[in-house]
């Protein structure tokens, strides 16, 4: 039996064929921790989130100013030094906060830390970001310094990416989620000192002669730059561990 040459031509588009398909890459997704994923609905009302650290008080799960659901988080004042305390354990360098947060007007609001000290006290080594009247700014350890302004009396969302492998942080914030994903953040923005460890080990809201209050909505606390994709879920659920971790649950 005589079999029909294949036409050379023909050889040579299923080569192609075969050299592209070897070169496809399939994408690998990596799995990012995420240490809160919260609207303080799971939390009960006038008590502070279970299973977080806090020393003092002024912290506080509240209905009365929210963005979303039912409830939100209340940083109402205290005594200087207070603060309420996200554990997170983790080898990544970088961890990526992001909030609704509402600032009411009239002077000086809370501050947040990420920090790599063992106790959520401790000043050095961290993002040491405060909101002031109409204004964000943060402490390098020696002044002040101006991030933007900042629009009170109204619910803004943020991201902070705060890298303690460099010491410094990125800072954005616009009217939603996807406008500040977007928008062009302000990097470089140094830690109050250089890490005391290279990686964080908490999330604080901490009082320091605060006297105007303000409230959190939504918080999402993951490792990596890299925005979480909230849609992976449809219901926009992901497995996370509510400050369990603290907890060894």
């Amino acid at each position: 039996m005589i079999q029909a040459k294949r036409p050379a031509f023909v050889k040579y588009i299923l080569l192609g064929i075969t050299i592209a398909l070897s070169l496809v890459i399939v994408p690998i997704t990596v799995a990012q921790e995420v240490f809160a994923q919260t609207g303080f609905e799971e939390f009960a009302v006038g008590d502070s989130p279970d299973g977080w650290e806090m020393v003092g008080g002024g912290f506080e799960v509240a209905k009365d100013t929210v963005k979303t659901d039912k409830k939100a988080l209340a940083i109402l004042g205290g005594a200087n030094g207070d603060g309420l305390g996200v554990p997170i354990e983790t080898e990544n360098p970088i961890i990526s906060v992001e909030f609704w947060i509402y600032v009411e007007s009239g002077g000086r609001s809370l501050n947040i830390k990420v920090g790599s000290a063992d106790n959520i006290g401790e000043n050095s080594g961290c993002t040491y970001i405060n909101w002031n009247a109409d204004m964000v700014r943060f402490f390098d350890g020696v002044a002040w310094q101006p991030i933007g302004d900042f629009e009170t009396d109204t619910w803004k969302y943020v991201r902070i990416i705060a890298d303690f492998g460099k010491s410094e942080f990125e800072f954005a914030s616009g009217n939603d989620r996807s406008d500040t994903l977007n928008a062009k953040a302000e990097d470089g923005l140094a830690f109050r000192h250089l890490a005391l460890a290279p990686t964080a080990k908490w999330v604080v809201f901490y009082v320091w002669s605060m006297t105007s209050p303000a409230y959190f909505d939504d918080l999402l606390v993951y490792e990596g730059a890299d925005a979480l994709d909230l849609a992976v879920d449809p219901d926009g659920k992901l497995a996370t561990r509510w400050g369990q971790i603290k907890q060894g649950l």
